[in-house]
């Protein structure tokens, strides 16, 4: 007689006996594969990453930042268009010559607030040979204490070619700034926007009331009290468009080729003759045209053209005071400002006619 146990196991129970048991050495075989895959050792990666970003720039193939696929075989230089907002034909794109980091700047819009510095950053940045920060850094007022490899992580990556700006209002009016810059950027070069200080005054005042949800009126705002009629000259919107005594304290430390004064005036009014002397004093390319802007006739705004997948365009308004302050006000601040803004011509070596 055949045992009980025996009897047990059917030709059928030992097939998938089997079965199971070739399954699972397979698994075991694949699990072993993936282990030593896995430990393969990490620097063959790291190497050919660091092959990847030394052969950026020197021995590439040509190709544009938007686009994956080279475009031509025959030249060792990659053209780059750094910013995204412009329209520049392929052939006008940057040179890289050199890897992409991050750099100090090569240039500081330091000033005036309420004159169009955002605008001037923004229209600025059209040249594909320019890049800046998003916002304003502050280091050399706020942040100073973090160092300049802190202020250096804040800018954006360039290639040697490219131009960096950085834009932060509070430079000009700050006491300790033009000293600061000396001891760690001597050589750099500044842009100062500059307006009608009367119109400045005003616009600051505007705009610090609608912060502050302030109800003063504009006799409380600018006189010491109604009887004497006697200007305020302590309130700091006043004391910003004195330009010529923050004008003196920068040049104690650089030379006036060094700075260049922008019409804030005329920004919106003719950019492409401000935006041409602005591109010569960065010894850059003349690429900004008429072709970059347009104007919006039914906002009254002056517009920066974008391609097509790129959103709404980015649009700029003249500003312009909502509420009309009385005749006295405007005669009383013209004749206060009209010294300063003498010794100011003299000192920049340029005229803006804002006494007429």
């Amino acid at each position: 007689m055949v045992p009980n146990v025996i009897r047990r196991i059917t030709p059928r129970k030992l097939l998938q006996k089997v079965i199971v048991i070739i399954f699972g050495l397979l698994l075991f075989i694949f699990g072993i594969h993936v282990f030593v895959t896995e430990r393969e050792p990490q620097e063959n990666t790291k190497i050919k990453e660091n092959e990847r970003f030394a052969n950026f720039g020197m021995k590439s193939k040509y190709r544009l930042l938007h686009e994956n696929q080279p475009i031509r075989n025959d030249d060792d230089i990659i053209y780059l268009d750094d910013e995204l907002n412009n329209v520049v034909e392929d052939n006008k794109l940057q040179e890289v010559t050199s890897r992409p980091m991050k750099r100090l700047p090569d240039a500081l819009i330091i000033g005036v607030k309420k004159s169009g510095t955002k605008t001037m950053l923004e229209f600025l940045k059209i040249h594909p040979d320019v890049c800046a920060p998003g916002n304003e850094v502050h280091y050399f007022t706020r942040n100073y204490h973090k160092g300049l490899e802190w202020y250096r992580r804040q800018m954006p990556v360039s290639v040697e070619n490219q131009v960096t700006v950085e834009r932060t209002r509070a430079y000009f009016v700050h006491g300790e700034v033009p000293h600061r810059v000396y001891r760690r950027i001597p050589n750099i070069r500044f842009i100062v926007v500059v307006r009608n200080p009367v119109l400045r005054t005003l616009l600051d005042y505007i705009s610090q009331c609608e912060r502050n949800k302030s109800k003063l009126s504009f006799k409380e705002a600018f006189f010491w009290n109604n009887d004497t009629g006697f200007l305020d000259i302590s309130r700091d919107f006043i004391q910003t468009s004195i330009y010529v005594k923050f004008l003196d304290n920068w040049l104690k430390y650089f030379k006036l080729d060094q700075i260049h004064f922008v019409n804030g005036d005329k920004l919106y009014k003719n950019p492409l003759r401000e935006l041409k002397k602005v591109e010569d004093f960065l010894s850059l390319r003349n690429l900004i045209s008429s072709e970059h802007f347009y104007y919006n006739t039914s906002r009254d705004t002056l517009c920066i053209k974008k391609r097509e997948c790129q959103g709404r365009p980015h649009c700029f308004s003249d500003s312009k005071l909502k509420i009309p302050p009385p005749v006295y006000l405007m005669k009383r601040l013209q004749d206060f400002f009209d010294p300063f803004n003498e010794k100011f011509y003299e000192k920049s070596k340029q005229h803006f006619n804002w006494n007429a």
